[in-house]
């Protein structure tokens, strides 16, 4: 009799378990990563001339074809870790929610470059969504990610000016 109430109370235990939730996440717990866009700026040498001065991140504006465009400027990072380092003096840019978008970035007041992105619509669960970032043009040339073979959500690029 003890082996047949153990066996009810384990097959109990076992059915309150299971999940009817079809995507099985609980999203109160869900956090998603999300798509990131990086723009290095380089002379030909490779120098970054946020770095060396030639352009002052107190004086970068941006605008784009699209409301609210904005940025951040990524200063250098205290940490000795390649990985966080290479986004040193970087501007961050953020992402609309379209998959056409252009960013005029003014570097002072007679400088300007001019960036045409396509991105990919992205769908999670939980009702998250997104646009990752899959093709930067500038100067009618594309430009590639640095880490296209490693992170599809973080884009950085070199734009040598």
């Amino acid at each position: 009799m003890k082996k047949l109430l153990t066996l009810f109370l384990i097959g109990i235990l076992f059915t309150s378990c299971s999940n009817d939730d079809d995507s099985g996440i609980d999203c109160s717990l869900f956090d998603p990563a999300f798509p990131e866009l990086y723009i290095r700026l380089v002379d030909e040498t490779g120098a970054n001339l946020i770095e060396n001065g030639t352009f002052d991140p107190e004086n970068i504006t941006v605008e784009g074809d699209f409301s609210n465009p904005d940025f951040r400027y990524i200063p250098p990072s205290e940490y000795d870790d390649e990985y966080i380092r290479k986004y040193d003096n970087t501007i961050y840019l953020f992402i609309p929610n379209e998959s056409n978008f252009e960013y005029t970035i003014n570097l002072d007041n007679s400088t300007s470059i001019i960036l045409n992105l396509e991105a990919r619509f992205a769908e999670l669960p939980c009702g998250v969504s997104y646009f990752i970032p899959t093709k930067l043009t500038y100067n009618d040339q594309n430009v590639e990610s640095e880490n296209a073979e490693t992170d599809e959500l973080i884009f950085l690029a070199e734009i040598e000016i």
